[in-house]
């Protein structure tokens, strides 16, 4: 069952820090199941600073010239953000400040299974940059959501 809005203390808290969504251990195939995930959803790309046509993950991550900017957008408004750092985990982050309520974090659970599920791998919700500590797991092979106590 997923986890609701008020289930799991710190999570939104609006501290001046982002959320970050990790995904561990990508690959190739990983990140072609991304790309075709990428358009059940509204998404905007900035190379350097730019608009431009998204160019595929697999460009995106060969690409060290400049910085990637990706932005999916949820209903809400909610914006997901990628900026392709490493082709072997896929991070992105979310404002808790986009947040406001239950109809939001469901958006964004709702979103992190579609991704886990089309990736078949676990992703984890943390604190900015703190990927060994989550807020919460999302395994896609069980459906199930695990909440960390032990986050703060």
């Amino acid at each position: 069952m997923r986890p609701n809005f008020y289930e799991v203390a710190g999570l939104w808290e609006r501290d001046g820090s982002l959320r970050d969504i990790y995904v561990q251990g990508t690959e190739a195939v990983h990140w072609d199941r991304f790309d075709q995930l990428l358009s059940r959803y509204k998404c905007s790309y900035i190379f350097d600073g730019a608009a431009a046509p998204f160019p595929g993950s697999h460009s995106a991550l060969g690409n060290r010239e400049g910085l990637h900017g990706l932005s999916i957008l949820l209903d809400g408004p909610v914006e997901i953000c990628c900026h392709f750092f490493i082709a072997q985990q896929l991070e992105l982050d979310i404002s808790p400040e986009e947040i406001a309520g239950p109809q939001a974090h469901d958006e964004v659970l709702s979103f992190v299974e579609n991704l886990a599920g089309a990736l078949e791998l676990s992703a984890d919700i943390t604190p900015e940059n703190a990927e060994q500590m989550p807020f919460l797991t999302y395994v896609p092979q069980s459906r199930t959501w695990r909440i960390h106590d032990d986050c703060k």
